[in-house]
């Protein structure tokens, strides 16, 4: 989801597509290669994040808008994709939306404190704050969390890019087995991912960021105007044009407002891996030119609120057209004969694909680095690099629920990462190090980390039981 480094150009490098979430490695001589860097996504987006590998910076060598740019980079992405969905398992969309703006208040605050923890520990990576904080199991355990998380952002991508391209071919005439989403799949991995991830130096996908961020905006534009134009409605355009499935549906009640269930934990977990980038908050702060706490604090702050504004956009639009058929990759409720919707699938299909290579970058360095792999070797570097392709792509061609992936992954790991671990590292950093007990001086905050910890282990058992109920057994939800 190794070591998620970041790049800190003020334009370039990929976006997460939701979030391309990266891993740290289990040891700082087992990093990417000097020349390169890696950052994650919901990526959602998932989405997103999404792993970014890129030049590295200059330390110091970031702005104040700069950091902005790239912690909303780092974080707005394909996980975005999954938030209508989110909301249609259970909420109403103004308590959806007082939910997430209370969540990314939360999770901007556990992202700071991943800032402050590397300010109080010397700290330069996540693993490293936690090695200095603690010591090398907890370093450890968020090592292998966050391998587990990449793995699941490169299992978005790959269900993206398999219901984008399939359906984009559908839209230009190409029918049959062919055209389906498991052989287009399989037919991208073999003449593009595998080609592109089995290059160590992927540099030149830096340049395909500035593309990639313009072309999710323009998903979100293309789904307002469809709101608007009322295409989807009973009797528009293209309201026969869908499934059924896909159509909207809002009850016998219309608009649901400000409804809760138990089911708003699907809307948490998968704002949980929307809002995801926690892990690269000390590079973030290290690569700062100015490095202070406060100037630390202030474009978290914005890049938070930024994430935000797109976030309530893309849930209220979509949630707005379909209701509660809101798909879990809410691009597949549009008609595969709408042009803009095909645009819109060419945009985000776009910022995958060559997103996925980055993510994976993340992956397959962590998986080495966890079970001790030599990756200079390059016989080991491609055996792993097709050992974790393979399942990737087998399993991104039989599960088409990118709602599930975000939602599960975001319960699971996503409460560890934004919420567990900042928690467990301002509680050690305050124990353990004279630096920590200067910066997390305030008792009540202490005692809060406590908070965050148990509110992390709740988003894991109930969100993910929550998560799997939802999808094969709904009828329990409604006893």
């Amino acid at each position: 989801m190794t070591t998620p480094e970041v790049e800190l150009e003020p334009v370039l490098p990929p976006p997460n597509c939701q979030h391309a979430d990266a891993a740290e490695s289990d040891d700082e001589s087992t990093e990417l290669s000097s020349q390169t860097t890696t950052a994650s996504s919901n990526s959602s987006g998932d989405s997103s994040v999404p792993g970014v590998t890129v030049e590295e910076p200059k330390k110091g060598s970031s702005s104040g808008p700069q950091t902005v740019f790239n912690i909303v980079k780092n974080i707005v992405g394909e996980g975005m994709l999954s938030l209508p969905a989110g909301v249609a398992a259970g909420t109403g969309i103004l308590g959806a939306m007082v939910i997430a703006t209370g969540f990314c208040v939360l999770l901007g605050y556990t992202f700071s404190i991943m800032g402050r923890v590397c300010h109080a520990t010397g700290g330069k990576t996540h693993k490293d704050c936690a090695k200095k904080a603690d010591g090398p199991i907890l370093a450890q355990t968020m090592a292998v969390t966050l391998m587990l998380k990449t793995g699941f952002t490169c299992l978005s991508y790959a269900i993206v890019i398999g219901e984008s391209y399939s359906r984009i071919f559908h839209y230009f005439g190409f029918m049959g087995v062919f055209a389906g989403k498991q052989s287009v799949l399989i037919a991208i991995t073999l003449m593009v991912l595998v080609p592109l991830c089995l290059q160590r130096d992927l540099s030149i996908l830096s340049y395909t960021s500035l593309i990639g961020i313009c072309g999710e905006f323009s998903v979100v534009v293309f789904m307002q105007v469809r709101y608007v134009d009322g295409s989807y409605d009973v009797g528009g355009r293209y309201y026969e044009e869908i499934a059924e499935k896909y159509r909207p549906e809002f009850g016998p009640n219309g608009v649901d407002y400000w409804g809760t269930s138990a089911a708003t934990f699907v809307l948490l977990s998968t704002l949980s891996t929307a809002f995801i980038a926690h892990y690269n908050g000390p590079k973030f702060y290290v690569q700062m030119k100015a490095p202070t706490i406060q100037n630390f604090n202030k474009v978290v702050t914005l890049a938070f609120l930024f994430s935000l504004s797109i976030y309530l956009w893309v849930m209220s639009v979509g949630y707005l057209t379909f209701g509660k058929d809101c798909d879990g990759l809410i691009l597949n409720n549009y008609s595969e004969k709408d042009g803009g919707a095909t645009f819109a699938r060419i945009c985000i299909g776009f910022a995958v694909l060559f997103g996925f290579p980055l993510a994976f970058t993340a992956l397959r360095d962590a998986t080495c680095s966890t079970f001790g792999f030599d990756n200079q070797k390059q016989g080991t570097f491609a055996a792993v690099t097709f050992g974790l392709l393979i399942p990737i792509t087998a399993v991104g061609c039989l599960v088409s629920d990118l709602g599930l992936v975000n939602a599960l992954g975001g319960a699971i790991f996503g409460g560890l990462i934004v919420l567990v671990f900042p928690g467990l590292l301002l509680i050690y950093a305050a124990k353990n190090t004279e630096g920590g007990a200067k910066v997390f001086s305030r008792v009540a905050e202490q005692r809060g980390a406590w908070v965050l910890v148990a509110m992390g282990l709740v988003l894991c058992l109930f969100g993910s039981t929550i998560v799997l109920l939802k999808k094969f057994s709904p009828s329990t939800l409604k006893h």
